[in-house]
């Protein structure tokens, strides 16, 4: 297993990126009490947030920073933070879809820092994360196939890029009910310390391990 962050990334304000590794995960476990009332609790927030007020969040901004640098639309590609929880707001609850997902997204929005959640067994190493540096194509989860240009950031395998922009993750690599073991990565931005990085995943393996007690849990600092 080997990792990668290009200098590429650096020159964007990204110094180091934190990755978790989650070892006998069950996408299919029931969610504890204490979860299921944080999730409740985070629902609430979500649907009374006010999304200018997210969007102003020095952790928000680093991310639009970031994406003005590489002159994508920020109207267009949203930060997943403020994105999700407008479609919180659209569809008037948060969305359940499997134990590992819904236990980061939750994470995700206490705070304010976006973690792609890829099925680590899907992965063809290396994995590297980078300005894209040529032209290529890359399959959200559930859309059509985007256009990613030359100076978009990613973080790709040898088979393909896994997640673009910090906005979407990719098709292939997404947890499904086989998914035994877990990566997450959290890229960050220049406002985002490892620190606080660090924390959320963190919360994460301790949301996982109240329900999978089998789980083996490291973390990375990729630099």
């Amino acid at each position: 297993m080997e990792i990668r962050l290009d200098d590429s990334m650096k020159a964007l304000g990204v110094e180091a990126v934190v990755v978790g590794i989650a070892r006998n995960v069950n996408p299919n476990a029931n969610l504890e009490a204490d979860f299921l009332t944080k999730q409740a609790q985070t629902e609430t927030w979500a649907l009374d947030a006010d999304i200018e007020q997210v969007k102003a969040h020095p952790f928000i901004k680093g991310y639009y920073d970031m994406m003005q640098a590489v002159g994508r639309s920020e109207k267009k590609n949203p930060p997943t933070i403020p994105a999700f929880i407008e479609n919180i707001q659209r569809r008037g609850s948060i969305p359940k879809i499997n134990s590992i997902v819904d236990i980061y997204n939750v994470e995700s929005l206490r705070s304010m820092i976006a973690i792609g959640g890829h099925d680590l067994d899907k992965i063809t190493w290396p994995l590297t994360i980078t300005v894209n540096q040529e032209e290529g194509s890359f399959v959200p989860i559930s859309a059509k196939e985007k256009h990613v240009a030359a100076t978009d950031y990613v973080y790709k395998d040898t088979k393909g890029i896994m997640a673009w922009m910090g906005v979407r993750d990719g098709e292939a690599y997404k947890f499904d009910d086989q998914t035994k073991n877990a990566i997450f990565i959290v890229q960050g931005n220049a406002a985002i310390d490892v620190e606080a990085r660090i924390e959320a995943l963190k919360v994460i393996e301790a949301d996982l391990r109240a329900t999978m007690p089998s789980l083996e849990f490291e973390i990375l600092v990729i630099k």
